[in-house]
């Protein structure tokens, strides 16, 4: 359940409190809380009434349904049954809060979701989605049926969750991250040859039986779907994210992996940002401010005077998110409203707001787990993995009602079936959900009345709920979705082209709205189109003409993912009418089409040759070429092979075509990315110029010397190994990561490379730590050997370290430690606000030890990052400037400097560039501090978030 699955974050863990095991009172929890102007809340629902809330939904006669977690972090405690429960909450006085419970179910094992439907619930436990009835109508489960088994168990936090009703009539269910192989148990569902693997997908089913499946989307813990079918999800640090692309698209492209389908819809991880009214403590101190925790976001259609909003939980900073969506070309976009506060914040560390979920009217309810710690065990420090306060709340939880301030705040109950069609018409977006679903429950409906609604003035979210209740009884007629064809709303442009897709008009009416300019309503019409088999000319022309006309990447992406049959016409279309304003498509097209028939390409790019010369630029023939190689590549064929094959005419076209493309090596009017990508396709094609030496001389471009490296070893290896081994030192980092990758390929150069290090011609550290464990364990036992004779540790530092090694074992005093950091460390690494990231961050002691951090300290050549190796320059006036290289081109190479100050300096002003290959980090550290003062830094490094409060049972504050 990624809900609380706090990867980089490990949240606060509630001091101050004279009773920290029993948590802030609900007077004080109230009085903490702080909400926007022009919205009010209310508690609707405390312990005891509850207790460990973690999802809710309100159905439509007015009742809460509740799933608790109290098992939360690590299951029942030995000897004990799980004791999960799902309570049905009602107001019986009609004052607007909960005053009743009915255990619905009990003795659940990590329930995460459930969905209210018809006479029962949907809930997502322990690996299953069962189908919990009340038979009676008694508020309590009678019977419970696994519908599907599989989902992943592995980690409590990472579990299937939020079972969603669409206006579709399928149920959604988010797949906690780790997903599963699932399969179904209920024999009214389809059999599948094999289980359904839900890695990077979440999930799909009729609840009445029959298709189930994956969908594109990676939800973690919460999703929501508005009024047309819109699903948002999130995961920790991506508090809003939409799959633009379906499914069926990605599996069908071998270009694309189905994460391509996602879009943050917010910003994400660094981009994004909280403002915490309370101390939030984060593994990174990088990532302070920010989303880590995300969850239970919530785009279901609220709507104001300045247009739609969604609300994200972020319980690390014990607060609620709000964010303006807009629509950005075909899909969404949404930012925080930039007020001093957010949307619903407390000052009290208990405040766990987990979930969201529609209200009555205009409201929405906040799920407050009210936890000291919802972090998993898993995910903590070592020291704090067995603390005693992680269940310290478990007799807590409350609900929240957020809303404006004019609402009144009676819960509402639907009274019957014909009160839905009135709901279905409201501008509540919770009273639109509850009416679409009894609609979508029931045996029959009011046809002409649904129509009614569809051809209206209405609002266009009734009119599209109407249109997909009439679509789940088969009701829709053809003229239901020409009027929303004609709609002034795009959205329903939209919809009315998925409504008709395979219909018998279904093509006429895409190819109709192809020229419609809304990029929302041309992402619809292109997935309609491409995922016929047929290929007409309507078809293709449809295609075409959006492909000339849009520079949407996700619609250029749909277009891209075409059936197969339609990409051979498809791709000769284009380079016949508008090559150059296709790009990226045509080259995406091009790799699809090479994989499973090459010479196809190569001759389409022959055929349309003069009229491609006479359009674009050496860039595009280089893109087209470099992707015709990939294709090659991929289906493993030679190009020079596919040559061979072309009719002579066609196969001269091509080869001047290459000899362009070749030129351009040595054009400095090229771009450097470009001429090095046509040296590889020279390189790939047997078209390589005679002498490319020059191409990796300290002059040439770092993006051609980087190509050229890789071909050198391989045509001409004497002479560039000769080259190379007096030159290596000064070389930048991303050069000698590339000749070490280059070596990696072929043990005779792993063998040269491992002589210069044993003659001292290049540090050891020129090897990156992984790359150097392959070569230990590399199959050659001569290499092997080698490699583990002069890949091992210093001898002398493994010496310090001994000495050092009771500085780990028994920490000495933080607060001691902080003023030490302060002296010796803030001018490269930042922690706490102090100090400035030049070097690595050492702030996530997660998963670090006191010993890992004393080996970092005092042996940093050991295990150098590639990104933090010390350069230096000396200019041709006698400067000498060490740091950090950031940047380097032709012209000119940026250093950073402990302080974080930049230079940049000219090539034309360098003497000399070195990079001796030691860490930024200096050798020596032993000498600036003895064993005592070490073990006080460690002590600082390690529980530096400690200082500034106590945690129960584990460390007292400083």
């Amino acid at each position: 359940m990624k809900l609380f699955f706090l990867l980089i974050t490990f949240l606060a863990y509630m001091p101050d409190l004279s009773a920290q095991e029993h948590g802030p009172s609900v007077q004080r929890a109230t009085e903490s809380l702080k909400v926007h102007d022009g919205f009010r809340f209310q508690l609707v629902a405390s312990e005891p009434l509850i207790n460990d809330p973690v999802s809710a939904r309100l159905d439509a006669r007015g009742r809460l349904w509740v799933v608790e977690m109290p098992d939360y972090p690590t299951g029942p405690r030995d000897g004990q049954a799980p004791s999960g429960k799902i309570k049905v909450l009602e107001d019986r006085n009609s004052d607007g809060v909960f005053d009743h419970a009915t255990l619905f179910a009990d003795g659940l094992l990590f329930a995460t979701g459930l969905q209210p439907y018809r006479d029962g619930a949907i809930v997502t436990l322990a690996g299953q989605i069962v189908f919990m009835r009340d038979v009676d109508d008694d508020g309590i489960s009678d019977q419970s049926t696994v519908w599907f088994k599989g989902f992943a168990e592995q980690n409590q936090q990472l579990r299937a969750n939020h079972p969603i009703l669409g206006p579709d009539g399928l149920v959604y269910v988010a797949n906690g991250l780790r997903g599963g192989k699932v399969e179904a148990v209920d024999p009214r569902y389809e059999q599948y040859p094999k289980p359904l693997d839900l890695r990077d997908r979440d999930f799909c089913f009729d609840p009445d039986g029959g298709w189930w499946g994956a969908v594109s989307g990676k939800s973690q813990f919460g999703l929501t779907i508005d009024d047309y079918g819109r699903r948002v999800g999130c995961s920790n640090r991506n508090p809003a994210m939409t799959p633009p692309i379906p499914l069926d698209a990605i599996d069908r492209d071998p270009l694309l992996a189905a994460r391509d389908a996602i879009h943050d819809v917010a910003l994400a991880a660094e981009q994004s940002r909280v403002v915490a009214r309370a101390d939030a403590w984060t593994t990174s101190n990088l990532h302070g401010g920010q989303f880590s925790a995300a969850c239970g976001v919530l785009a279901a259609g609220m709507e104001d005077a300045s247009g739609e909003w969604i609300i994200a939980c972020e319980p690390t900073a014990y607060l609620v998110q709000k964010q303006r969506m807009t629509r950005q070309g075909s899909t969404w976009m949404s930012r925080r409203e930039e007020l001093p506060n957010e949307f619903l914040s407390s000052s009290d560390t208990w405040f766990r707001p987990v979930d969201l979920t529609l209200g009555p009217q205009q409201s929405v309810f906040v799920v407050d787990m009210a936890r000291a710690v919802i972090e998993h065990p898993d995910f903590m420090p070592t020291e704090l993995k067995t603390r005693p306060d992680q269940w310290h709340g478990q007799q807590l939880g409350r609900i929240w009602q957020v809303m404006p301030l004019d609402m009144n705040t009676s819960m509402q109950r639907m009274k019957g079936i014909d009160a839905a069609y009135d709901w279905l018409e409201s501008d509540s977006p919770w009273q639109r959900q509850v009416a679409s679903q009894r609609l979508l429950e029931s045996a029959e409906v009011d046809e002409e009345r649904l129509h009614s609604i569809v051809d209206s003035n209405q609002s266009p979210q009734s009119r599209a709920r109407a249109a997909r209740v009439l679509q789940r009884h088969k009701l829709l007629r053809a003229s239901d979705t020409k009027v929303l064809a004609t709609a002034n709303n795009p959205r329903l442009r939209a919809l009315a082209i998925e409504l008709a897709s395979g219909s018998e008009y279904g093509l006429e009416l895409a190819i109709e709205l192809a020229s419609n300019p809304n990029p929302l309503v041309l992402r619809t019409v292109a997935i309609s189109l491409v995922n016929g088999e047929d290929q007409t000319n309507l078809r293709i022309s449809g295609m075409v003409k959006i492909a000339s006309t849009t520079n949407d990447a996700w619609i250029l992406r749909i277009l891209g993912s075409s059936h197969e049959a339609l990409l051979p016409s498809f791709a000769e279309q284009i380079i016949a009418s508008t090559p150059e304003s296709a790009e990226p498509l045509l080259s995406h097209l091009i790799t699809r089409i090479a994989i499973s028939d090459s010479l196809f390409v190569a001759e389409m790019l022959a055929d349309n040759q003069k009229t491609i010369d006479a359009t674009v630029t050496t860039d595009h023939w280089i893109d087209w070429l470099e992707a015709w190689v990939i294709g090659t590549k991929r289906a493993r064929v030679s190009p020079s092979s596919v040559l061979q094959r072309m009719e002579t005419t066609k196969q001269e076209r091509m080869l001047t075509m290459l000899e362009t493309v070749g030129e351009s090596i040595r054009d400095d009017s090229v771009p450097a990315v470009a001429r090095a990508r046509a040296l590889e396709i020279a390189n790939r094609t047997g078209r390589l110029p005679s002498d490319v030496r020059d191409l990796i001389a300290d002059d040439s471009p770092p993006e051609l010397r980087i190509a050229a490296l890789p071909i050198l070893l391989t045509k001409e290896p004497e002479w560039t190994r000769d080259y190379l081994s007096d030159r290596l030192v000064g070389q930048s980092v991303t050069f000698r990561s590339a000749l070490v990758r280059a070596c990696s390929r072929s043990s005779s150069d792993t063998k040269w490379l491992l002589s210069l290090i044993e003659n001292n011609n290049v540090p050891k550290s020129i090897i990156d730590p992984a790359t150097a464990k392959r070569f230990r364990q590399h199959s050659d036992p001569e290499l092997r050997q080698l490699a583990g004779r002069l890949l091992k540790s210093d001898p002398n530092r493994a010496k310090v370290l001994q000495e050092y090694a009771r500085s780990a074992q028994k920490l000495g005093d933080a607060k001691i430690g902080r003023q030490l950091f302060v002296e010796h460390c803030s001018a490269c690494h930042r922690i706490d606000e102090q100090g400035t990231n030049v070097g690595p961050d050492i702030s996530d002691t997660r998963t670090k030890t006191a010993e890992a951090l004393l080996t970092s300290i005092l042996d940093p050549n050991a295990a150098i990052d590639a990104s933090y190796v010390q350069y230096s320059i000396l200019t041709l006036d006698g400067q000498i400037l060490d740091g950090l290289l950031i940047d380097e081109n032709s012209a000119a190479v940026t250093l950073q400097r402990k302080g974080g100050k930049r230079v940049t300096v000219a090539r034309e002003d360098i003497d000399v560039i070195q990079a001796p290959g030691v860490s930024l980090m200096p050798e020596g550290f032993e000498t600036s501090m003895d064993v005592t003062a070490m073990s006080h830094l460690l002590a600082y490094l390690k529980n530096w978030r400690y200082l500034k409060t106590t945690i129960p049972g584990t460390l007292p504050a400083q």
